[in-house]
């Protein structure tokens, strides 16, 4: 009996059997003879070396070969099975033609040829016992069963890391809001890990299951012994990328946006999250990131400030490292520096510098598109931001422009919009959403510079408190055609003065145009031209600057929540101070002022 030595790639004698070893066993005599060998249910995570290996498999009987390989990938190169019987050897090759192993029973035995050294994890969801509310149907429940092996396999196979002895919780609809759907709250201290499949809950089955379970695996390695709350958040959302880009070939991209959005509109320092309970995940994924860069000695630069797919190779990886250390050193301050190489306060220093300069508009490249498209929108993106925070003095906040070539832009469509693109014909080849927008080079209309500037105007709106609709809409267009002025695209004055004319056709008064109905009611273009006309006698009587006063002074946020700033209290009071009058002052002075105005 024969054991293969992977690591001196040769034959030694057996002296201790090991759960997934592969044995070579010669019998004399003349007849057959049978051998039951008990085969151990206990989870396998095979450390498997470049050249060849001799192991077992100790997945389910009828699991087919590629199912049980794919996650190789081109590591492999061959697998031989030995038929006792025939006295010769079964094979499968990656993409060969007449491969003679389709399936993998209990106990088999393989010759496995490895290009580099990997990990194989064999055992599906591990001990993990699933509890299944009534009305999940079958066909769910074998999809979270699924996803929850792919999940174990990736970490236990790129991190080493090992499942705990978990219970799963799953519901879905109605029963699912009962449960404590993770959504930036702490995993619990016990085994149960309750998820809800909820597609209208918003959280993607993969993305919630997998950052839940990454973060109940480092709370197994660490406790998380007195560790910030960011560095649990972070890490967790990382993992869960990680997952998702490598396993699931998602745009790292995607998550690098998400990031950066976040960390523009978390008021707090980092280091002001160290115990506070605020859900801030992006934030402290970026944070990860940059301690991931910067101990790979990778520059960090926030010109191009996206996470790329896993900076360091299995068994490597330093946020890992960190949680391990948590349990053996006597601080986390302690294990932070050892692990990263800088100390908290230098990193914090750090990285509020990077994070200030991750602020503004980003062209994203996916594919090959021209290199002079990617400078023309870059270009004309920071143009209207810096106009826009000149004016307003709304920010700071980010914005993407994924530009895309006409080969990658029906995946860019499907991965960045979720929206099904057929594998032929045509598709949506620009699209806009809060806080990026896709464009396809091959369209056959031009970007211009109002796809940037309404996606930002819908940023600054959600930052700030809701006023009146005559005025919102009235600034918008004024900043609008005056930015269109800045540029040379067209004279302000030439502008006014032809909506001018919609507007005095528009027999409403100023302040009846307070709410979308009744600015319907008068008509768009006519509701929008007197809006744009008020807005201009409103700042021409003003004190310069008092448009950037007015939304300095509105109050932002959600009144009881962390990110409320009160400003003046109310956006009538802002008005007052900023403009010098009160609101009911200006409709008189307004009615008198568009009375003058000379009829069409």
């Amino acid at each position: 009996m024969l054991a293969w030595d992977a690591g001196t790639q040769r034959y030694q004698e057996v002296t201790a059997l090991e759960t997934g070893q592969g044995l070579w066993l010669e019998f004399g005599g003349d007849g057959p003879a049978e051998v039951t060998v008990a085969v151990s249910d206990e989870h396998v995570l095979l450390s498997l070396e470049a050249g060849r290996n001799l192991v077992g498999w100790t997945g389910a009987d009828g699991t087919p070969i590629e199912d049980a390989v794919g996650r190789f990938a081109d590591t492999l190169r061959y697998a031989y099975r030995w038929d006792a019987r025939k006295q010769r050897f079964d094979r499968y090759v990656p993409g060969g033609a007449f491969n003679t192993i389709t399936e993998l029973n209990r106990g088999d035995a393989l010759w496995l040829g490895l290009a580099t050294g990997t990990r194989w994890w064999q055992s599906g969801s591990g001990k993990t016992e699933f509890v299944f509310e009534d009305d999940l149907s079958p066909e769910r429940r074998v999809e979270v069963r699924e996803e929850l092996a792919s999940v174990i396999g990736f970490f236990a196979e790129h991190y080493g890391l090992e499942p705990p002895t978990l219970t799963l919780r799953v519901a879905e609809g109605s029963q699912a809001d009962s449960l404590d759907l993770f959504l930036g709250v702490l995993p619990g201290k016990g085994t149960t890990l309750p998820i809800t499949t909820g597609r209208a809950r918003g959280t993607p089955l993969e993305g919630s299951l997998t950052q839940r379970y990454f973060g109940i695996v480092l709370r197994e390695i660490s406790s998380y012994t007195d560790t910030p709350w960011w560095t649990v958040q972070g890490a967790m959302a990382y993992g869960a990328m990680t997952h998702r880009v490598v396993a699931k070939g998602e745009y790292p991209d995607v998550f690098g946006r998400d990031w950066r959005a976040e960390s523009a509109s978390v008021v707090q320092e980092l280091a002001e999250l160290e115990t506070s309970q605020l859900s801030a995940h992006g934030l402290g994924a970026l944070a990860v990131d940059w301690l991931a860069s910067h101990t790979a000695g990778v520059t960090v630069d926030s010109a191009d400030a996206t996470p790329q797919a896993p900076l360091h190779p299995p068994g490597n990886d330093t946020i890992i490292e960190y949680f391990r250390l948590l349990a053996v050193t006597a601080s986390w301050q302690e294990a932070f520096e050892t692990t990263f190489g800088i100390g908290p306060e230098d990193f914090y220093r750090a990285f509020e510098t990077y994070r200030d300069e991750l602020v503004g508009p980003l062209v994203i490249s996916i594919g090959d598109p021209p290199a002079a498209a990617l400078a023309r929108y870059e270009t004309e993106m920071r143009s209207a931001y810096a106009f826009l925070l000149e004016t307003l003095g709304v920010g700071p906040f980010v914005y993407f422009l994924h530009l895309a070539d006409e080969e990658s832009g029906r995946r860019a469509v499907r991965e960045l919009f979720k929206i099904p693109a057929p594998e032929s014909g045509p598709y949506p080849c620009s699209l806009g959403g809060h806080h990026r927008s896709l464009y396809v080079v091959s369209c056959e209309h031009e970007l211009t510079y109002r796809a940037f500037y309404n996606s930002y105007f819908a940023i600054v709106h959600s930052r700030v408190a809701e006023d009146v609709r005559w005025l919102r809409s009235g600034i918008e267009k004024y900043v609008e055609l005056r930015y269109a002025a800045s540029a040379g695209l067209r004279p302000y004055e030439t502008e006014l003065a032809r909506l001018r004319v919609h507007g005095q056709r528009n027999q409403a008064a100023l302040s009846q145009l307070t709410d979308l109905e009744t600015w319907r009611e008068f008509g768009n273009e006519k509701s929008w031209a007197l809006a744009l006309v008020a807005v201009d006698r409103l700042v021409e009587q003003s004190n310069d600057g008092a448009l950037k006063e007015y939304f300095r002074l509105l109050p932002r946020g959600r009144p009881g929540h962390a990110d409320y700033e009160p400003g003046a209290g109310s956006w009538e009071a802002a008005f007052e101070q900023a403009f010098g009058l009160t609101v009911d002052a200006f409709y008189e002075e307004f009615a008198e002022y568009r009375a003058g105005l000379s009829q069409p």
